[in-house]
């Protein structure tokens, strides 16, 4: 079996964040930040079987069936006082929904990518023009091509953060996917993936202070795919946590349930999913967003 890259582009040590421990992060992140967020989503849909795992006993249990699933595509609007602008994920082009083809995204994708059931209202356009202010970076969850819908509408030289060798890692499905994100991002500066050192304490496999100020930081959650971050902002109303696909759906998260098919390595997904869940019972006044589900 053929296993091929997430992406040939180039990635190179990001030049922002630094390793810190989670006991760090928790020490701060329930007092209010300086971080303005909002999260934007669009219409999409996707099959329940590989949003969550229907084999595991608890979904056995409630009865869940495949069925096509009414989810959405989110993108997080981040502002910072002093960083600026960012997203966490990109959102849709309007042109990628129109043209597919025309911006680079492989036939296979095209036909069973589910990319006729995706809007882009608003677009990644508008979203960022709303702003008024240029965008200063993205903060990819991970490399999925749902995730990654949004990039025709970012300019060229943004600079790009993913988790330590999300580009790098290899797994079959990619064949079908690295000629898709290697079109999406000709072009573009080396991805910057965000440095990560073994948890001291033990709850996560790596933290990192993204802005260096406790504002803004990536969890290294992996088994979605192997660089997975979820992140956690504080807000001017309190912490957030970003799950990414951690866990889809709000059923999976309520429930301790991982998702189905839609993941590189089961057993770390339901860790990460695990962890996250801790960090939030933890942490009481957390609001959690979920990758694709409110």
């Amino acid at each position: 079996m053929k296993l091929l890259r997430t992406t040939t582009h180039r990635a190179t040590p990001a030049r922002i964040g630094r390793p810190v421990s989670s006991s760090a992060m928790e020490a701060v992140i329930d007092q209010p930040g300086p971080i303005e967020l909002k999260t934007v989503g669009t219409d999409w849909e996707a099959n329940l079987s590989g949003l969550l795992n229907l084999k595991d006993p608890k979904a056995v249990k409630a009865g869940l069936k495949e069925r096509k699933e009414p989810i959405k595509i989110y993108t997080h609007v981040v502002r910072h006082p002093t960083q600026g602008f960012f997203m966490v994920d990109t959102g849709v082009s309007q042109q990628l929904v129109e043209d597919p083809a025309g911006v680079g995204v492989e036939w296979v994708l095209r036909k069973y990518g589910g990319i006729d059931k995706m809007h882009a209202r608003p677009s990644t356009a508008e979203i960022i023009a709303a702003e008024g202010v240029p965008l200063d970076g993205v903060f990819m969850t991970h490399l999925h091509l749902d995730h990654v819908t949004g990039l025709p509408d970012i300019a060229k030289d943004v600079p790009i953060y993913t988790g330590a060798d999300e580009a790098e890692a290899s797994l079959f499905l990619n064949l079908f996917a690295q000629g898709t994100n290697n079109h999406l991002l000709e072009g573009r500066p080396p991805l910057q993936e965000l440095e990560f050192t073994k948890d001291p304490d033990g709850r996560f496999e790596g933290v990192n202070d993204v802005f260096g100020d406790g504002s803004l930081f990536a969890i290294l959650t992996p088994g979605h795919t192997k660089g997975h971050l979820a992140f956690v902002a504080r807000t001017t109303t309190g912490p957030v946590l970003m799950t990414g696909d951690v866990s889809h759906t709000r059923w999976g998260w309520e429930n301790d349930v991982e998702p189905g098919t839609f993941l590189a390595d089961r057993q770390p997904s339901r860790e990460s999913l695990l962890k996250l869940k801790a960090l939030s019972r933890r942490h009481p006044r957390m609001t959690v967003k979920l990758g694709h589900q409110p």
